[in-house]
């Protein structure tokens, strides 16, 4: 067991696949993670907002991250980092955006509202599962996250 310290996050991923995959590499990074995870933006808003069915506030806490999928049905992603970024009480979460896409357009329009990173998803199992793991690095041993 190591003694990293565990991070709270939340994973809006509509690919049941990516998510187990990103999920697992969180968990084996330390098994002290907890990550809950939601399948589209629309309901990423009501569990940072605690509404209905989140509403339960111990245990769909705060997250200190939210990992967040570009393209989702219903709402997507860079559409759910504008509704988090224009609210004063979830505006401080850092949110990673997650994507098969490498557009320098779609990149800088993230950033520019506001996202903490950019990750792409490689095609490749290994590939991807080293750079969940160096996320996890990142987010637990080099950065601070609000509290």
């Amino acid at each position: 067991m190591n003694n990293f310290k565990a991070i709270s996050g939340l994973m809006v991923e509509d690919n049941i696949d990516h998510a187990e995959l990103m999920l697992d590499a969180f968990h084996e990074f330390n098994i002290k993670n907890s990550i809950d995870h939601v399948l589209d933006g629309e309901q990423a808003i009501a569990y940072l907002r605690n509404q209905s069915p989140y509403q339960d506030k111990e245990r769909y806490s705060r997250p200190d991250i939210v990992f967040l999928d570009i393209r989702m049905p219903r709402q997507g992603g860079i559409e759910t980092l504008k509704i988090i970024k224009n609210d004063d009480a979830l505006k401080d979460i850092p949110v990673v955006m997650i994507s098969t896409s490498t557009t320098v357009p779609e990149i800088k329009e993230c950033y520019r509202l506001g996202a903490s990173g950019y990750v792409t998803k490689p095609l490749q199992f290994e590939e991807f599962s080293k750079k969940m793991t160096e996320l996890n690095y990142y987010w637990v041993l080099t950065s601070e996250l609000p509290k």
